[in-house]
């Protein structure tokens, strides 16, 4: 009669937990690796999205602050019905250095938020504009002023405002809000 010897079966139990806990490891590895790559992924899609609604805002606010518009008189020909928003490339709000006189955002008003985002093709987003006096009262706004979404961007800049036909130009801030 032949006597098995005990360690040889020790050895592969030892062999068959070690393959049971390396498995494990693997698994939990893994399982790790793919839950902080789907939060990284989520981190960034948010950043590209809020980068976006930035670049987007100076863009605007750089057309409304630094041009006239083109055509230049696009306010004088859409308040007297020689212009259709379709014909208006670019909307600018200035004459001179940062002043805003009143015709220009009774113009801006008469347009609407629909036309006003199709002009600056920001048709994706909710696009606002708001004036305020040195006080941060209101003189001004069309369009979505209020930042209420998940991704919101406020950029303000100051100006000269002419809040009456023919008045002063007073010290305010101009407002581009998007958001999405």
């Amino acid at each position: 009669m032949r006597l098995r010897n005990v360690n040889v079966g020790r050895k592969g139990q030892a062999a068959v937990t070690d393959l049971f806990v390396a498995i494990g490891v693997f698994i939990v590895l893994i399982t790790i690796t793919s839950v902080m790559w789907n939060l990284y992924n989520i981190r960034l899609q948010n950043r590209i999205i809020y980068d976006d609604l930035v670049v987007k805002s100076f863009q605007i606010n750089d057309l409304l602050l630094k041009t006239p518009g083109f055509p230049d008189n696009w306010d004088y020909l859409f308040l007297s019905d020689r212009i259709l928003t379709e014909e208006i490339y670019y909307i600018g709000l200035v004459e001179g250095e940062l002043n805003i006189p009143f015709n220009k955002t009774l113009a801006l008003s008469k347009m609407g938020e629909e036309n006003i985002t199709s002009v600056f093709h920001a048709g994706q987003y909710r696009m606002g504009i708001r004036i305020r006096d040195a006080d941060g009262e209101d003189l001004y706004s069309v369009g979505k002023v209020s930042g209420s979404s998940k991704y919101s961007v406020n950029l303000g800049r100051n100006v000269m405002y002419q809040n009456v036909p023919d008045g002063s130009f007073t010290p305010s801030s101009i407002e581009v809000i998007l958001s999405r």
